[in-house]
């Protein structure tokens, strides 16, 4: 699971760039998106527009150009030397307190125009400071003094000045004190490389801690279900996904202390949520798997044939369709349009179709059998001349062991339409043979010799004596052919070759006391010998 979690983590914080921020954090009380938002914009960017000079301080703090990123604040009279500082603490605040959209701002040059506030002033959103003040963020249109100073928007004095005080309320401030200078700096997405660091390490840390619950709410569920007969069956299933579950759980509550920026903690937390539905439901398809063996092992249902069948389809049904459930929640989760995959789905529905018509094909067969319950599990059936007793009936095929204890297996869309000859349900088993006597036996001693094999045959205790079939059926070629059947009261295997045994050695003998034989073949070869004249 910890490579799980740190692989998704990995892969989140590496497209935040190409992420969408919703969510407004405690710290905010409101956020540019919905402040800066003007109902109509330009087709055309003005470079001296709030967009392009809060898109160019952004990608310059993004790569730890913080020098040059004061040229965009509007530092108070006697701070020109703390213009860096101010410019990487500014970034550190809107980083983790107040995300900005630069796409969201103004193109006009001039700025928004149907706002409350002066001419030449934006607000991008308040912060709320260690007193709970909210403070507002502003930028503020400079004007170009010389020929080398252009105008540019820049935040504001009033914001720079509150700057320091906001920045010292931020969270991982004992971290960002202590720690090496190397770990304090700018990584990858715009997470400082103790973040990096700090992410698989809470990861390992909650997951041993996580197994640590999971034991002991173990031992509270089992005294709680020590009386429910499949608790002993359920709970040692269920110990993984209860782990994840209880791992992400603690990673949730310690999360804060990352100090994350609101992209990044905003992406990891839409991996948490994904991650604990997935959780959920591998909860959920491990419950329907200890579903189906309670259902198959119940006294109701094994007196009741083809439950086990119905029941080893019904639980893989159940987990694709759980399975499905997951991936659409968790890709939801994580910000994919999920309606959208669907629609492609219903426009790709004939080409699906004709891919994949031999599973679905496959798939109605099964239910088919299942429905019509030609045989089940356990049954011995003949296909296609292929006997063998069926061991599984799955979605797509039927399994069966021979009696050379190979395996065939065949598609359920065939088989549904095969001549299947089930062995299953038969109540008796039928032996037959044909006694062949030598052409030198006369009609007295065949009489007798019928007569005495059906005495035989129903003095067995295990043969139907109503059904006993004993006649003379032919004259061939170098014998009398007599024909022996009957039913034996029996559908075990092992059983019937024993007594079918015992019925051949009493026709042998029955044959040797009327004193005839039983014919060897033979054939009489002539041959005719002409002489030429000399």
């Amino acid at each position: 699971m910890l490579s799980i979690v740190c692989l998704a983590l990995a892969v989140l914080l590496g497209t935040a760039a190409q992420a969408r921020a919703q969510a407004v954090k405690p710290g905010a009380v409101a956020i540019a998106a919905s402040a800066v938002t003007s109902d109509k914009q330009p087709d055309e960017e003005a470079a001296d527009s709030p967009r392009a000079c809060m898109r160019t301080f952004l990608d310059l703090c993004n790569r730890g150009r913080f020098d040059e990123a004061a040229h965009y604040l509007d530092v108070p009279h006697g701070a020109e030397k703390r213009s860096e500082d101010l410019a990487h603490k500014l970034y550190d605040v809107l980083q983790e307190r107040l995300w900005i959209d630069a796409e969201k701002l103004s193109a006009l040059a001039q700025g928004k125009k149907d706002d409350a506030l002066p001419a030449g002033t934006e607000e991008l959103g308040k912060v709320t400071d260690s007193k709970g003040h909210p403070v507002p963020i502003r930028i503020v249109r400079h004007e170009s003094r010389s020929a080398e100073d252009e105008p540019r928007w820049v935040f504001s004095q009033a914001t720079l000045i509150a700057i320091d005080a906001l920045h010292a309320s931020l969270k991982g401030q004992w971290v960002r004190e202590h720690l090496p200078a190397p770990l304090l700096e700018q990584g990858p997405r715009a997470l400082y490389y103790w973040q990096w660091l700090a992410l698989p390490v809470l990861a390992m840390l909650c997951i041993a801690a996580g197994r640590l619950l999971t034991t002991l709410s173990g031992i509270l569920a089992r005294r709680v279900l020590a009386k429910q007969p499949w608790g002993a069956r359920l709970l040692p299933r269920l110990r993984r996904p209860v782990t994840m579950a209880w791992a992400l759980v603690l990673f949730w509550a310690l999360l804060p202390y990352l100090a994350l920026t609101l992209r990044a903690e905003d992406l990891v937390e839409r991996l948490l949520r994904a991650l604990g539905y997935l959780a959920f439901f591998w909860a959920l398809v491990r419950t329907v798997t200890i579903a189906g063996d309670e259902i198959a092992d119940a006294k109701w249902a094994t007196s009741r044939r083809n439950i086990r069948s119905i029941t080893g389809v019904g639980v893989r049904l159940g987990k694709v369709v759980v399975g499905a459930l997951a991936l659409m929640v968790a890709l939801s989760e994580l910000g994919y349009p999920v309606t959208t995959v669907i629609a492609g789905l219903g426009i790709g529905g004939v080409a699906l179709a004709l891919a994949a018509q031999k599973t679905v094909e496959n798939l109605f067969g099964s239910v088919s059998i299942l429905a019509d319950q030609p045989f089940g599990v356990g049954d011995t059936i003949k296909v296609d001349g292929v006997e063998g007793t069926v061991e599984t009936i799955g979605l797509r095929s039927t399994r069966m062991r021979t009696v050379e204890r190979t395996l065939v297996i065949i598609p359920n869309g065939k088989l549904a339409d095969m001549r299947i000859e089930s062995l299953g349900p038969r109540d008796r088993i039928r032996f037959a043979t044909k006694l062949s006597l030598a052409r030198d036996t006369d009609p007295k001693q065949i009489e007798a010799l019928v007569g005495a094999l059906r005495t035989v045959l129903r003095a067995h205790p295990s043969v139907h004596k109503d059904d006993v079939f004993v006649h003379l059926s032919g004259i061939g070629e170098s014998s009398f052919d007599v024909d022996v059947a009957a039913p034996v009261e029996t559908t075990d295997a092992a059983e019937f070759a024993r007594i079918r045994e015992e019925l051949l050695l009493e026709c042998m003998r029955a044959v040797t006391a009327k004193g005839a034989q039983l014919a060897v073949p033979a054939r009489r070869v002539e041959t005719t010998v002409t002489e030429r004249p000399h």
